[in-house]
């Protein structure tokens, strides 16, 4: 159970860090808020793992709250990403710090660092991404980022082994312009 729990948590940090990539964009927003279901399919099982939560973006600063399955909080400010733990404190989580550049030119939608870390091919509304760096190219075979007027709408991290996870993004208010 323990196992599974930390997969669960290690599954909700990374959908967090996507979620950053995309935070860029909408800095000029006073808040923006919303909420998220992440899809977790495991190859070889035909229901997916389903995680919904909400997420607030101030300025910089973005809380990540997973509702369900299991309650768990993420902050991301400053270049670091904290958890908050059983008695309420933030926790930082050393070694994110790498991954939260890489969320930012996603979700940000920066085109020139996405084209230094990806081989890009546009799809309608989706943009194919396959990486170039090594770590990367380990890890997953490529992502699909899709959005509309330069919100991100959905993610999807595919996985070598046939698993992937999407991420779906609804909004509750309009950033200003």
């Amino acid at each position: 159970m323990d196992d599974a729990m930390n997969y669960l948590k290690n599954c909700v940090f990374v959908s967090c860090l996507y979620f950053v990539f995309f935070s860029a964009s909408l800095l000029a927003a006073t808040t923006v808020s919303g909420e998220f279901k992440q899809l977790k399919h495991f190859a070889g099982f035909s229901k997916p793992f389903i995680s919904k939560g909400e997420f607030t973006l101030e300025g910089e600063k973005l809380l990540w709250y997973v509702k369900t399955p299991v309650q768990s909080t993420l902050l991301i400010e400053n270049g670091q990403v904290f958890v908050k733990n059983k008695e309420g404190e933030l926790t930082p989580q050393p070694g994110s710090e790498q991954f939260v550049g890489l969320l930012t030119d996603l979700l940000g939608l920066d085109m020139r660092a996405l084209y230094a870390r990806f081989d890009v091919t546009n799809q309608t509304g989706c943009l194919l991404l396959k990486p170039k760096d090594t770590l990367l190219k380990q890890l997953f075979s490529h992502f699909i980022l899709c959005e509309n007027n330069q919100r991100v709408q959905s993610i999807t991290l595919n996985e070598h082994s046939g698993s992937n996870t999407v991420i779906e993004f609804s909004y509750a208010n309009t950033p200003n312009n």
